[in-house]
């Protein structure tokens, strides 16, 4: 069977390049391909070789006249797509009816903002392959709740774990790792107060090492663009506290090879706290910016922890509620080749052609109509919709001319006072 790997952005190549061995071992032909979902640099050179190396890996666009072509030759699809390149996948499988590949929909990381948004979107594939059982009961309460089905859900565990995490021997004198993320926190004076206590922090211990791994270096790209890379703001901050701790270090080291020496693992919100875990490192949740729906905190409640700052002390040894670990962490090397088999065995099987019914936690039929009907389609599916729209009579063009000159005076004669 031919096997399509659909990705956009390193993360989601990366969980594609993991899952891809699967296939070629029971026998598949598989593909590479990133979709274009950004005129800015989605991925770099550097970054495709170190993610699938040795693998050819073409560009595709997703659009009216290519995506037939595109995907009717293959027997599945493995989706490793953000939500906007999602969308437009499901949209143009629409024309291939019962013709199309069996498709396969999976998340890169951890579910820690947007879930049921992202669910939805995802709800027409033939199979979506979650990270914990949390997320297989809010994604089934959701079908539900829009009277569908849910019975294409299945718990594969999160990705990343499928690369094993080899602790080295005398781990416990290793550096105290901060793994960063590029928008957890996202506002300047957020991520300098982040800066402002790592620097701190290795100043209380200088008998630690402390090495912080930023999310990207140099010219890599990813799908969230930070406000404020760290390195800079580690700087800054260390100028402002005296100078930089000779403990303090930034690194490009791999998260697996760091997670292999560190004795510690700090994080606001990462899928690396998962790795950690799983390793059976000690980690810690930073808390210090609150329980912000947009950061993911919530996802670690009741994991016992969320620590601030000023509550770290080293070594501390942590251990995760059990409840809350086989509610969010699960290993997905215990369920992916049952996985493999059985999309296998569907791919052989008809296909039922994607419809709007499939889709309908998103949007109803009727207001995908709608925004069709008064939006150019891709318009609509890159959400450009979602905007305040400005009066469109020629009056309130004329008033708002008007208004305008008005205020312009105002501001002129006060000048001139």
């Amino acid at each position: 069977m031919r096997v399509l790997v659909l990705a956009s952005y390193d993360s989601f190549l990366n969980i594609g390049g993991k899952i891809a061995p699967f296939f070629v071992r029971a026998g598949c032909e598989v593909e590479y391909a990133l979709v274009r979902a950004r005129r800015k640099t989605q991925i770099t050179d550097s970054q495709i070789a170190e993610l699938v190396p040795g693998s050819v890996v073409r560009w595709i666009e997703i659009d009216e006249g290519s995506s037939a072509g595109e995907f009717r030759s293959y027997d599945i699809v493995l989706s490793c797509l953000e939500g906007f390149s999602t969308r437009r996948m499901m949209h143009h499988l629409l024309s291939l009816g019962e013709r199309r590949p069996l498709v396969i929909s999976i998340y890169p990381g951890l579910l820690l903002r947007h879930r049921f948004d992202g669910f939805s979107m995802r709800s027409a594939s033939d199979l979506l392959w979650l990270n914990c059982q949390n997320d297989v009961t809010a994604y089934q309460e959701m079908c539900e709740a829009f009277g569908m089905d849910g019975k294409n859900a299945r718990l594969l565990g999160v990705a990343p774990l499928l690369q094993r995490v080899e602790r080295e021997a005398g781990v416990d004198d290793g550096p105290i790792v901060f793994f960063e993320q590029a928008v957890i926190p996202r506002y300047h004076d957020e991520r300098f107060f982040l800066a402002e206590q790592l620097v701190l922090l290795a100043m209380r211990f200088p008998q630690r090492e402390f090495v912080v791994k930023p999310r990207t270096v140099g010219k890599g790209a990813t799908l969230h663009q930070t406000w404020g890379p760290i390195g800079p703001l580690l700087e800054k901050a260390s100028e402002k506290c005296g100078g930089w701790p000779s403990n303090l270090s930034l690194t490009s080291e791999k998260a697996s090879s760091l997670l292999s020496r560190a004795s510690h693992c700090l994080t606001v919100c990462s899928t690396v706290s998962a790795e950690a875990i799983h390793a059976g490192v000690p980690t810690a949740i930073i808390g210090d910016f609150g329980a912000h729906d947009d950061y993911g905190l919530h996802y670690f409640f009741r994991s016992g922890l969320i620590r601030t700052f000023a509550e770290l002390n080293f070594p501390f040894a942590v251990e995760p509620n059990q409840d809350w670990l086989a509610a969010h962490i699960s290993d997905p090397n215990q369920t992916i080749e049952a996985l493999v088999d059985e999309a296998l065995q569907m791919a052989q099987e008809p296909r039922r052609a994607i419809g709007d019914a499939a889709l309908k936690a998103e949007m109803s039929s009727g207001l995908r109509a709608h925004l069709y009907r008064t939006n150019n389609v891709e318009y609509v599916l890159g959400r450009k919709y979602q905007v305040r729209q400005k009066p469109n009579s020629i009056w309130a063009t004329v008033f708002s001319a008007v208004a305008k000159a008005k205020l312009i005076s105002i501001v002129r004669r006060r000048k001139r006072r």
